[in-house]
């Protein structure tokens, strides 16, 4: 046997020595690497959902580290479409996704110094102050009333995806007054004349009603300017 032989054979029986007397360990659980998902989207404010849970808003700073397998999203934005998918992420894989959502309705938001006023759409109530609600796109005719108080009409021409915020200051209605500044049923002359028609509309009644004689009345109107 060669020198070169003899070293190889010595060093194949010292391996096999070596396995022979060294304890059997079991091979330990496979370590998957994430994944990693990055959004390219110019739908700003958007917020993301992945697998049903937040996630933040669009745009990131980084790109997302996600498990291997295949995951769900969910992507909205107020006024705008809403986008949903699935993907899939493989061991130390980088996914990308372009996303932008497409605008179909304006928000529109109103207030009054004292809520509870009633909010007119085209002629058809849709809520009441405070007001915030998704409208679809075009020209709106909006009327914010309230008992007592002057009808307040705004025309708006709406665009998908823009804000609108109105602050109505709503007007009480004017009562009509007298000279004095009151109003003609608040004085006490109104009521005085008012007191003697009815005294003498009475009275004849009751001769009306006890012999043939009428006694005449007063031709009596009241005429309020």
């Amino acid at each position: 046997m060669s020198f070169r032989n003899h070293v190889i054979h010595c060093i194949v029986s010292l391996a096999a020595a070596t396995l022979a007397t060294s304890p059997v360990v079991a091979a330990g659980p496979k370590i998957r690497a994430p994944g990693e998902l990055t959004i390219m989207s110019l739908s700003n404010g958007a917020t993301v959902e992945i697998d049903g849970k937040p996630m933040g808003t669009i745009p990131f700073e980084d790109s997302l580290v996600l498990l291997p397998g295949k995951h769900t999203i969910k992507v909205t934005k107020r006024g705008y479409s809403e986008y949903n998918d699935t993907f899939e992420v493989r061991p130390g894989e980088l996914v990308e996704l372009e996303i932008d959502l497409l605008p179909f309705a304006g928000i529109v938001t109103i207030t009054t110094p004292e809520p509870g006023a009633i909010v007119k759409i085209d002629g058809k109530v849709e809520g009441v102050t405070p007001f915030d609600k998704d409208l679809s796109a075009g020209r709106r005719i909006i009327t914010i009333s309230r008992p007592d108080f002057v009808d307040e009409v705004r025309e708006l021409e709406i665009r998908p995806g823009e804000a609108y915020a109105l602050d109505i200051q709503l007007r009480p209605v004017a009562k009509k007054k007298d000279d004095s500044g009151e109003a003609f049923y608040e004085t006490w002359w109104f009521w005085t004349i008012v007191g003697v028609a009815g005294a003498g509309a009475a009275a004849a009644a009751v001769a009306t009603s006890g012999g043939d004689t009428i006694s005449p009345t007063p031709d009596f109107s009241l005429r309020v300017e």
